[in-house]
């Protein structure tokens, strides 16, 4: 069985300023382990839905927030729902603040299940065999106002990846 908890050669991937662009960063749990609280803004942008505010505050993760989050993320061919990797939402609150980005994010694609992604590959689409979005650890998200060398400045300056 995998263990889905370790990247050994992967790391999270999400979409940055424009359709084309990929971003690969891997979550630094040093500088995540001293916040005190963690905020996000995210439209799901196929289903006109919102999550505003923390999900992570005095010292643990809030479930509800992180339930609100996985529907928020969930197959939007299926409705199907995963817990979302917290690590993913480290990474986007840690690279929103260093891009000192403050519009919400804008969510294309988080969870997809097993049989939409093969489904997908099926139709010739691009998407991986074995996609993190398959296991919550992966998010296509547009950065709407944020230019995409910005982007990918920030993400090699924090040393988790490149673009």
């Amino acid at each position: 069985m995998t263990d889905y908890l370790s990247l050994p050669r992967r790391s999270f991937l999400f979409w940055g300023a424009a359709a084309a662009a990929t971003l690969m960063i891997k979550p630094d749990t040093a500088s995540a382990a001293v916040d005190k609280y963690r905020t996000l803004t995210i439209h799901a942008r196929w289903s006109d839905e919102d999550f505003r505010g923390p999900y992570y505050e005095g010292g643990r993760y809030l479930p509800d927030a992180l339930a609100e989050i996985d529907s928020l993320f969930r197959d939007r061919h299926n409705q199907m729902v995963t817990k979302i990797d917290i690590r993913l939402l480290d990474l986007l609150n840690r690279f929103t603040a260093k891009a000192e980005y403050e519009k919400p994010l804008q969510l294309i694609c988080g969870y997809r299940s097993r049989s939409t992604n093969n489904e997908l590959l099926h139709e010739g689409k691009r998407v991986a065999k074995d996609s993190l979005h398959i296991f919550g650890r992966a998010a296509d998200l547009r950065f709407d106002g944020l230019p995409l060398k910005q982007a990918r400045k920030i993400a090699i300056a924090m040393q988790g990846g490149g673009v």
